[in-house]
């Protein structure tokens, strides 16, 4: 027993553990990358960039559906463009190790490196664990081409704080310039991160500008560049064309008690769904918080002093104004994509919170330090354990990899693909679906998971192949 004790105490050998965690992880998702295959809206955008050409296809989107700017140039890159279905796979996997690398580089900087390497690594991989576990969606989040703006904006976005962190507070004009140039890619990407990101540097420039007296020129400029570009993306031709398209035809759409109610009453139901795994989180947290007030000097950690009153009030508030836009502009709650994105910016936010109310409370000798969960730290363990056997996300992507269900769909669609694509007439009798793996599929209630767009029957589909599909 004293040898199992000692060997567990070593860091390298912790170190080893998070590895070999991380491995598990993510070994079914990015097993289950090799049997995907473009779906929906992947064939609209293939399409519209043969027709239009690459450039073309960002002006056109622009005047008349979309004002995501980079979000648009994400899209635009589908491999089917250039006759490649290997792309779909290929790309998953990246997007998931690029999500480990930010998210590590992210948790580097949270912890001004100050803690042992697995301390840091746990700190990824529990971020990492509860992300995937709360996120609404995996295949639109991870393995829908299409929808790669919002994921990768998640990922760009914890390179930003991670760079931020590491730089501040001695920021020169390099790395505002930097940041800012961050921003705007990443404002471009969606309306989420647009949100967050216009509503957070404004309230970095204004409160410090009070704090400190004086005003912040270099946190002006940062909240002046998210603003303009804010405005650039809302005001974009193509959002205003695509709310009066008739796809939306209810007259609640613009109902301000309407929006400002339902807005309310969404933020409080989605948040109360991750509140069991945020505070099991936060136990762990609060450990690796007290470690970090215990090692610091003097210039360590400037970005945790904040009020926490204040730091959770524009976290609420961000958090709210999240819904606000959906209901707003269509009158209804946010698809599971943006749901997605709302969840990776409650756990982010929240995680910043606990860091800034621990160093509150330490700071003012409010409470003791605690290093260990000691008792509590197998009930910590035996929470996340059980939420990995009994969560959807994690049963369904094993399941769709153990049964075969993932390799059955690809090759299904393989065939589908070389029936439409031999057969000659303008119409074509096409077998339905018969495994539908939920981890890798956009399930919609359609007629045809794998075809259907998300805006018109089979549209994007029958577009792209230039037949009239009938499911028999």
């Amino acid at each position: 027993m004293t040898h199992y004790t000692s060997w567990f105490n070593n860091p390298e050998n912790r170190l080893k553990l998070l590895i070999l965690a991380f491995v598990i992880l993510l070994l079914p998702f990015i097993a289950l990358s090799f049997f995907t295959f473009p779906t929906t809206d992947d064939y609209c955008h293939t399409l519209a960039v043969k027709d239009m050409g690459y450039w073309g296809y960002q002006q056109e989107y622009w005047k008349t559906w979309s004002g995501r700017y980079i979000g648009t140039l994400i899209s635009a890159t589908q491999p089917l463009a250039y006759d490649s279905y290997l792309g779909y796979k290929i790309a998953p996997i990246v997007i998931i190790l690029l999500y480990v690398h930010a998210l590590l580089t992210f948790a580097r900087a949270l912890t001004g490196n100050k803690l042992p390497a697995w301390q840091t690594a746990l700190l990824a991989f529990l971020l990492l664990f509860v992300l995937i576990a709360e996120i609404p969606m995996v295949s639109g989040y991870f393995y829908w081409y299409t929808g790669y703006y919002y994921t990768i904006a998640d990922i760009g976005t914890l390179y930003l704080f991670a760079f931020l962190f590491r730089n501040y507070p001695n920021l020169s004009d390099k790395h505002i310039a930097i940041i800012c140039f961050g921003m705007i890619l990443l404002i471009g990407m969606n309306e989420y991160t647009l949100v967050w990101l216009v509503i957070l540097s404004g309230a970095l420039f204004f409160f410090n500008s009070i704090i400190t007296k004086k005003l912040q020129l270099k946190l002006l400029i940062m909240s002046i560049v998210a603003l303009t570009f804010g405005v650039l993306s809302v005001t974009a031709p193509g959002n205003a064309a695509r709310a009066e398209s008739g796809l939306y035809p209810t007259p609640l759409k613009y109902n301000l008690l309407f929006s400002l109610k339902n807005s309310l009453a969404w933020q409080i139901h989605n948040f109360s769904k991750m509140a069991p795994a945020l505070c099991v989180l936060t136990l762990v947290l609060i450990p690796i918080a007290c470690l970090l007030f215990k090692a610091k000097t003097k210039d360590d950690f400037r970005f945790f002093s904040v009020n926490p009153a204040l730091s959770i009030l524009i976290f609420a508030t961000c958090l709210y104004l999240s819904y606000f836009p959906s209901y707003w502009s269509i009158a209804e709650p946010p698809n599971l994509r943006g749901q997605c994105l709302i969840n990776f910016w409650t756990l982010i936010g929240w995680t910043y919170n606990v860091f800034v109310l621990i160093f509150w409370v330490l700071e003012r000798g409010k409470m003791a330090i605690v290093t260990t969960l000691g008792p509590l730290g197998w009930v910590v363990g035996l929470y996340f354990f059980s939420l990995y056997a009994s969560n959807f996300n994690y049963r369904s992507a094993w399941s769709d990899l153990l049964t075969g269900r993932a390799a059955r769909f690809n090759r299904e669609m393989h065939e589908r693909t070389a029936l439409v694509l031999s057969t000659k007439e303008p119409q074509v009798y096409v077998p339905k679906l018969k495994n539908v793996p939920y981890t890798i599929l956009i399930v919609n209630g359609l007629s045809d998971p794998a075809w259907a767009s998300v805006e018109v029957n089979n549209g994007c589909a029958e577009w792209y192949f230039k037949k009239k599909f009938f499911y028999k």
